[in-house]
């Protein structure tokens, strides 16, 4: 089975970045000098992927422009005679195919309806990986966590795969918590239980939304039903009625989650990228 093709969530608000997401797309906000979806789209190219969908808002443009050719920045540069330093970035437009898929302020709300907005791209794919674009899984080492789901998926023949991390017991209660079971070494999901009462959570392993999906998931999502409380479409309610179609492997990623997705955890990615740059922290150290 090949997975060539990879989808990137990029339409939401960004609500907690208020007031500088008013103008800059959360998912384009810096760790270090690269944007936050840079570092999901460095792993998916590590991990083979030929074609990346970002799925995006009608307003937001940017991630467009940042996976496109900058002609103007070019000439600029060579005028300058300092063309090496497009060169440094000219990968950003040539090592993979960027699709982008627009989703309307008119269409419903949810984490499944980015999946189901790309399905004319995906419908004729064996599987395909689904991120979120603010938060992205860091190796210190350079190695790819997308490289890693897929070979899981592929070697337990999964209907899908989900990854989960550890949370302490006292955390559990603010998450999407799995209950599992365990057979030839590998976990499987059984369903979620979102934001469990404190004391009754079935696992301290957490779901962060980073999957495997086949074309199978299109079926279920063109008759998935609103979420009663909320009026939205859940990529969690998708992936509990796949359980019933099949095993749905659980991934633990070998690398450390950063969620880019609020101001602290933004703080502590920068930080931990950081700690990789010797350079960077000879002159950061004193003020951390």
């Amino acid at each position: 089975m090949q997975i060539k093709k990879a989808v990137i969530t990029s339409a939401g608000f960004g609500t907690r970045f208020l007031p500088v997401t008013k103008t800059v797309q959360k998912e384009m906000l810096p760790i270090l000098n690269r944007p936050l979806v840079d570092y999901v789209v460095e792993d998916c190219i590590k991990a083979g992927i030929e074609e990346i969908i970002f799925v995006v808002s009608e307003h937001n443009k940017q991630i467009r422009h940042f996976y496109s050719k900058n002609t103007r920045l070019q000439e600029y540069l060579e005028r300058m005679g300092k063309p090496e330093m497009y060169a440094a970035v000219e990968h950003l437009h040539s090592q993979v195919q960027c699709t982008f898929v627009v989703q309307p302020d008119a269409e419903q709300y949810g984490t499944a309806i980015p999946v189901k907005l790309a399905r004319e791209h995906l419908e004729n794919e064996d599987a395909f990986l689904v991120f979120m674009g603010d938060d992205f899984i860091y190796n210190a080492d350079g190695s790819s966590e997308a490289e890693r789901m897929i070979e899981r998926f592929t070697t337990t023949q999964s209907v899908a795969l989900a990854t989960c991390i550890e949370k302490p017991a006292e955390l559990l209660h603010k998450y999407g918590v799995v209950r599992l079971n365990e057979k030839n070494g590998e976990r499987y999901l059984l369903e979620m239980v979102e934001k469990p009462a404190l004391g009754t959570a079935p696992s301290n392993l957490v779901n962060i939304s980073k999957y495997v999906f086949t074309p199978a998931v299109f079926d279920i999502l063109e008759s998935q039903e609103l979420n009663q409380a909320s009026g939205e479409l859940y990529i969690t309610d998708t992936v509990t009625t796949l359980v019933g179609q099949g095993d749905v492997v659980i991934h633990t990623p070998s690398g450390e989650y950063l969620d880019g997705g609020y101001v602290a955890g933004w703080i502590k990615a920068n930080l931990t990228v950081a700690k990789n740059d010797p350079e960077l922290m000879r002159e950061l150290a004193p003020f951390v």
